[in-house]
């Protein structure tokens, strides 16, 4: 079970609970577009979004730079904020942030930081997740 939340946990914003993954980025659509078992899908899904460390925003537009007549594309709507690591210790799980290398603080400072995610955090995190993210990763909204 804590496994399973650890993955779920590695496919959203720990932030504003939003799938990683993008799903108008083609190469992530052609991969979940014929998966219908749950499994199989959760694991499509974790296998793409583990990576990215970033909850990724919409590219603002120029104004009159290419003068697109077609709508323009639904962005991810993310919040930008840096995803940490998800580790887990016995039946614990911390979130690790990498440090910037631009610190030049201490040689001690190097170690990431390091925390207990609590239950409460994470089920908070899982409630902002919206009924379309849930069914993408394969999961059902009850």
């Amino acid at each position: 079970f804590i496994i399973k939340v650890k993955k779920i946990l590695e496919c959203i914003c720990v932030n504003c609970g939003k799938l990683k993954a993008d799903i108008s980025d083609p190469n992530f659509a052609d991969k979940i577009r014929h998966i219908r078992d749950p499994k199989a899908r959760m694991a499509v899904v974790w296998a793409h979004c583990k990576t990215k460390m970033v909850c990724e925003t919409d590219e603002p537009k120029e104004d009159g730079a290419e003068g697109d007549a077609d709508e323009p594309k639904k962005g991810h709507g993310g919040c930008g904020h840096v995803q940490p690591a998800i580790r887990k210790e016995g039946l614990k799980l911390f979130v690790q942030y990498k440090r910037p290398k631009d610190e030049d603080e201490d040689v001690k400072s190097m170690q990431p930081d390091k925390r207990l995610i609590t239950p409460s955090e994470v089920y908070t995190t899982f409630k902002k997740m919206s009924d379309s993210d849930l069914h993408l990763i394969g999961l059902s909204d009850e």
